[in-house]
Protein backbone atom coordinates (compact mmCIF):
# COMPACT_ATOMS: atom_id res chain seq x y z
CA UNK A 1 0.00 0.00 0.00
CA UNK A 2 1.92 3.11 -0.96
CA UNK A 3 2.09 6.07 0.97
CA UNK A 4 0.53 9.74 0.15
CA UNK A 5 2.42 12.55 -0.34
CA UNK A 6 1.42 15.95 -0.17
CA UNK A 7 0.72 17.40 -2.90
CA UNK A 8 -2.89 17.92 -3.87
CA UNK A 9 -5.89 19.49 -2.48
CA UNK A 10 -8.79 17.46 -1.42
CA UNK A 11 -11.47 17.60 0.77
CA UNK A 12 -11.89 17.44 4.89
CA UNK A 13 -14.82 15.17 6.16
CA UNK A 14 -17.94 16.01 8.12
CA UNK A 15 -17.05 18.17 10.54
CA UNK A 16 -15.19 20.52 9.11
CA UNK A 17 -15.66 24.34 11.12
CA UNK A 18 -18.95 25.82 9.72
CA UNK A 19 -17.41 29.09 10.33
CA UNK A 20 -14.24 29.04 8.14
CA UNK A 21 -14.73 29.41 4.27
CA UNK A 22 -14.83 26.46 2.07
CA UNK A 23 -11.14 27.24 1.20
CA UNK A 24 -9.80 26.20 4.30
CA UNK A 25 -11.49 23.08 4.56
CA UNK A 26 -9.15 21.11 2.06
CA UNK A 27 -6.04 19.68 3.17
CA UNK A 28 -2.77 19.36 0.99
CA UNK A 29 -2.51 16.00 0.22
CA UNK A 30 -0.98 14.33 -2.68
CA UNK A 31 -0.53 10.64 -5.15
CA UNK A 32 -3.83 9.06 -3.78
CA UNK A 33 -6.00 6.95 -6.60
CA UNK A 34 -9.08 9.51 -5.53
CA UNK A 35 -6.97 12.82 -5.61
CA UNK A 36 -9.67 14.84 -7.17
CA UNK A 37 -11.71 16.50 -4.47
CA UNK A 38 -15.06 15.39 -4.08
CA UNK A 39 -18.24 17.19 -4.96
CA UNK A 40 -19.97 18.24 -2.07
CA UNK A 41 -23.10 17.37 -3.60
CA UNK A 42 -22.25 13.70 -3.88
CA UNK A 43 -21.93 14.05 0.17
CA UNK A 44 -21.46 11.49 1.82
CA UNK A 45 -19.43 9.44 -1.15
CA UNK A 46 -20.48 5.76 -0.03
CA UNK A 47 -17.77 3.24 -1.31
CA UNK A 48 -18.75 -0.59 -1.38
CA UNK A 49 -16.22 -2.12 1.54
CA UNK A 50 -15.89 -5.63 2.64
CA UNK A 51 -17.15 -6.97 5.79
CA UNK A 52 -13.60 -6.57 7.59
CA UNK A 53 -10.35 -4.98 5.69
CA UNK A 54 -7.41 -3.31 6.57
CA UNK A 55 -6.85 0.59 5.44
CA UNK A 56 -3.41 1.44 4.25
CA UNK A 57 -1.62 5.04 3.93
CA UNK A 58 -2.61 4.82 0.06
CA UNK A 59 -6.79 4.75 0.87
CA UNK A 60 -7.30 1.21 -0.22
CA UNK A 61 -9.01 -0.78 1.86
CA UNK A 62 -7.72 -4.72 1.70
CA UNK A 63 -9.95 -7.39 2.69
CA UNK A 64 -9.30 -9.40 5.84
CA UNK A 65 -10.66 -13.37 6.65
CA UNK A 66 -11.03 -12.36 10.54
CA UNK A 67 -9.51 -10.50 12.80
CA UNK A 68 -6.15 -12.93 13.17
CA UNK A 69 -5.53 -11.87 9.77
CA UNK A 70 -6.00 -8.46 10.06
CA UNK A 71 -3.68 -8.59 12.96
CA UNK A 72 -1.17 -10.33 11.21
CA UNK A 73 -2.11 -7.61 7.98
CA UNK A 74 -1.18 -4.92 10.35
CA UNK A 75 2.12 -6.36 11.58
CA UNK A 76 3.17 -7.10 8.06
CA UNK A 77 2.84 -3.12 7.55
CA UNK A 78 4.40 -2.45 10.52
CA UNK A 79 1.55 -1.02 12.19
CA UNK A 80 0.34 -1.24 15.82
CA UNK A 81 -1.81 -4.93 16.39
CA UNK A 82 -5.63 -4.29 17.25
CA UNK A 83 -4.91 -4.73 21.20
CA UNK A 84 -4.77 -1.26 22.62
CA UNK A 85 -7.16 0.08 19.91
CA UNK A 86 -10.00 2.41 20.04
CA UNK A 87 -13.38 1.20 18.13
CA UNK A 88 -14.91 4.61 16.86
CA UNK A 89 -18.00 4.20 14.98
CA UNK A 90 -18.19 6.38 11.52
CA UNK A 91 -21.86 7.48 10.53
CA UNK A 92 -21.17 9.63 7.18
CA UNK A 93 -18.38 10.12 5.01
CA UNK A 94 -15.53 8.65 7.73
CA UNK A 95 -17.03 5.47 6.31
CA UNK A 96 -15.05 6.40 3.25
CA UNK A 97 -11.78 4.34 3.53
CA UNK A 98 -10.21 7.06 1.48
CA UNK A 99 -11.62 9.97 3.46
CA UNK A 100 -10.04 8.57 6.54
CA UNK A 101 -6.58 8.09 4.35
CA UNK A 102 -6.24 11.88 3.58
CA UNK A 103 -7.42 13.02 7.18
CA UNK A 104 -4.43 11.06 8.29
CA UNK A 105 -2.08 12.35 5.98
CA UNK A 106 -2.89 15.55 6.71
CA UNK A 107 -2.02 14.84 10.16
CA UNK A 108 1.42 13.92 8.98
CA UNK A 109 0.53 10.16 9.12
CA UNK A 110 1.97 9.45 5.78
CA UNK A 111 3.37 5.80 5.95
CA UNK A 112 1.33 2.72 6.19
CA UNK A 113 2.90 1.87 9.80
CA UNK A 114 0.98 5.09 11.13
CA UNK A 115 -2.37 4.93 9.08
CA UNK A 116 -2.95 1.15 8.82
CA UNK A 117 -6.37 0.83 10.00
CA UNK A 118 -9.21 -2.19 10.26
CA UNK A 119 -12.37 -1.46 9.50
CA UNK A 120 -15.16 -3.84 10.29
CA UNK A 121 -18.71 -3.71 9.71
CA UNK A 122 -21.07 -3.30 12.44
CA UNK A 123 -24.67 -2.90 13.44
CA UNK A 124 -25.47 -0.49 16.41
CA UNK A 125 -29.12 -1.22 18.21
CA UNK A 126 -30.95 2.74 19.96
CA UNK A 127 -29.02 4.16 16.79
CA UNK A 128 -29.96 6.17 14.18
CA UNK A 129 -28.61 8.46 11.72
CA UNK A 130 -30.16 12.27 10.24
CA UNK A 131 -28.60 15.07 9.80
CA UNK A 132 -26.53 17.69 11.52
CA UNK A 133 -28.31 20.77 12.67
CA UNK A 134 -24.98 22.49 10.37
CA UNK A 135 -23.68 23.20 6.98
CA UNK A 136 -20.43 22.10 6.58
CA UNK A 137 -17.55 24.38 5.09
CA UNK A 138 -17.86 22.95 1.62
CA UNK A 139 -22.03 23.41 1.99
CA UNK A 140 -23.23 20.13 2.80
CA UNK A 141 -25.08 19.13 5.06
CA UNK A 142 -23.46 15.79 7.21
CA UNK A 143 -24.48 13.36 8.78
CA UNK A 144 -24.58 12.28 12.66
CA UNK A 145 -26.15 10.14 14.94
CA UNK A 146 -29.43 10.23 17.22
CA UNK A 147 -30.88 8.19 19.76
CA UNK A 148 -33.62 6.03 18.52
CA UNK A 149 -34.90 3.15 20.65
CA UNK A 150 -35.07 -0.28 18.59
CA UNK A 151 -33.98 0.99 15.84
CA UNK A 152 -30.77 -1.12 14.36
CA UNK A 153 -28.62 0.58 12.07
CA UNK A 154 -25.30 -0.50 9.86
CA UNK A 155 -22.49 1.60 10.61
CA UNK A 156 -18.63 0.79 10.10
CA UNK A 157 -16.58 0.87 12.95
CA UNK A 158 -12.57 2.00 12.74
CA UNK A 159 -10.21 0.46 14.71
CA UNK A 160 -7.86 3.26 15.40
CA UNK A 161 -4.67 3.91 17.53
CA UNK A 162 -4.52 7.13 19.84
CA UNK A 163 -2.70 9.34 17.57
CA UNK A 164 -5.42 8.39 14.34
CA UNK A 165 -8.11 9.40 16.63
CA UNK A 166 -6.72 12.63 17.86
CA UNK A 167 -5.93 13.22 13.74
CA UNK A 168 -9.57 12.88 13.32
CA UNK A 169 -10.57 14.53 16.18
CA UNK A 170 -8.67 17.81 14.40
CA UNK A 171 -11.34 17.64 11.49
CA UNK A 172 -14.51 17.24 13.61
CA UNK A 173 -14.74 20.68 15.48
CA UNK A 174 -18.58 20.42 14.99
CA UNK A 175 -18.79 17.18 16.43
CA UNK A 176 -17.48 15.81 20.00
CA UNK A 177 -16.72 12.20 20.75
CA UNK A 178 -18.64 10.17 22.56
CA UNK A 179 -18.56 7.19 24.63
CA UNK A 180 -21.06 4.63 23.48
CA UNK A 181 -21.97 2.16 26.60
CA UNK A 182 -22.72 -1.46 24.59
CA UNK A 183 -25.57 -1.94 27.16
CA UNK A 184 -27.89 0.67 26.19
CA UNK A 185 -26.12 0.55 22.47
CA UNK A 186 -25.84 -3.11 21.84
CA UNK A 187 -23.11 -3.90 19.45
CA UNK A 188 -22.69 -6.47 16.44
CA UNK A 189 -19.30 -6.54 14.69
CA UNK A 190 -18.55 -8.50 11.39
CA UNK A 191 -15.85 -9.99 12.80
CA UNK A 192 -15.07 -10.61 16.72
CA UNK A 193 -16.62 -9.41 19.68
CA UNK A 194 -17.48 -5.63 20.16
CA UNK A 195 -15.38 -4.24 23.67
CA UNK A 196 -17.53 -2.81 26.50
CA UNK A 197 -17.65 0.94 24.79
CA UNK A 198 -17.20 1.90 21.61
CA UNK A 199 -16.93 5.58 20.55
CA UNK A 200 -19.13 8.22 18.10
CA UNK A 201 -19.17 11.54 16.67
CA UNK A 202 -22.14 13.59 17.61
CA UNK A 203 -22.77 17.11 16.56
CA UNK A 204 -22.37 20.03 18.82
CA UNK A 205 -25.44 21.54 17.17
CA UNK A 206 -28.14 18.57 17.66
CA UNK A 207 -29.59 16.97 14.52
CA UNK A 208 -32.25 18.09 12.14
CA UNK A 209 -35.95 17.93 12.72
CA UNK A 210 -39.44 19.39 14.32
CA UNK A 211 -40.85 16.66 16.13
CA UNK A 212 -38.07 13.98 15.79
CA UNK A 213 -34.98 13.90 14.08
CA UNK A 214 -35.58 13.38 10.35
CA UNK A 215 -33.60 10.31 9.09
CA UNK A 216 -30.15 10.58 6.74
CA UNK A 217 -31.97 11.39 3.32
CA UNK A 218 -29.97 9.20 -0.05
CA UNK A 219 -28.56 12.55 -1.13
CA UNK A 220 -28.03 16.25 -0.17
CA UNK A 221 -30.50 16.81 -3.36
CA UNK A 222 -33.46 15.09 -1.32
CA UNK A 223 -32.43 16.93 1.84
CA UNK A 224 -32.62 20.21 0.32
CA UNK A 225 -35.54 19.47 -1.32
CA UNK A 226 -37.45 18.23 2.01
CA UNK A 227 -35.51 21.74 3.76
CA UNK A 228 -36.62 23.92 1.22
CA UNK A 229 -40.58 22.63 2.30
CA UNK A 230 -39.97 23.14 5.81
CA UNK A 231 -38.15 26.93 5.75
CA UNK A 232 -37.83 29.71 3.69
CA UNK A 233 -36.93 27.78 0.04
CA UNK A 234 -33.94 30.20 -0.09
CA UNK A 235 -30.82 29.20 0.48
CA UNK A 236 -32.06 25.15 -0.22
CA UNK A 237 -33.84 25.88 -3.02
CA UNK A 238 -32.38 24.68 -6.45
CA UNK A 239 -29.94 22.15 -7.61
CA UNK A 240 -27.98 20.44 -5.11
CA UNK A 241 -24.35 21.71 -6.67
CA UNK A 242 -25.71 25.36 -6.68
CA UNK A 243 -27.25 25.03 -2.94
CA UNK A 244 -23.74 23.97 -1.42
CA UNK A 245 -22.17 26.76 -3.15
CA UNK A 246 -24.88 28.79 -2.02
CA UNK A 247 -24.49 27.11 1.75
CA UNK A 248 -20.40 27.17 1.32
CA UNK A 249 -20.45 31.27 1.40
CA UNK A 250 -21.91 31.71 4.60
CA UNK A 251 -22.21 28.03 6.29
CA UNK A 252 -23.45 29.98 9.96
CA UNK A 253 -26.41 31.57 8.16
CA UNK A 254 -27.86 28.40 7.18
CA UNK A 255 -27.02 26.88 10.94
CA UNK A 256 -28.81 29.78 12.51
CA UNK A 257 -31.43 29.38 10.02
CA UNK A 258 -32.56 25.69 11.33
CA UNK A 259 -32.36 26.87 14.71
CA UNK A 260 -35.21 30.37 14.42
CA UNK A 261 -37.07 27.25 12.57
CA UNK A 262 -36.76 25.29 15.51
CA UNK A 263 -35.42 22.76 13.43
CA UNK A 264 -32.42 21.26 15.92
CA UNK A 265 -33.43 18.93 18.28
CA UNK A 266 -31.00 17.46 20.75
CA UNK A 267 -29.68 13.87 19.62
CA UNK A 268 -29.99 12.42 23.19
CA UNK A 269 -27.15 10.67 22.98
CA UNK A 270 -25.44 10.26 26.43
CA UNK A 271 -22.78 12.81 27.55
CA UNK A 272 -21.38 13.37 30.62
Amino acid sequence: MAPVSAATSLPCGDGQDAARPAASCTATLGDMHDAAPRPPQDYPWPEALPPLAVLGAGGAAEPAADLPAADAALARLGAAGLEGRHLVLAVGSNRNPQVIAAKYAHAGLLQDAQAATVLVTAHVTGIAVGHSAHASAPGYVPAAPFAAPGARTEVTGLWVTTEQREAIDVTEPNYERLALPVGPFPLELAAGEAPAAAEVYASRHGVIGRLRPLPLHASQQELFDRLAALVDPDPFEGDAAEVCARLAADPEDARALLASHGLDLPDGLPRP
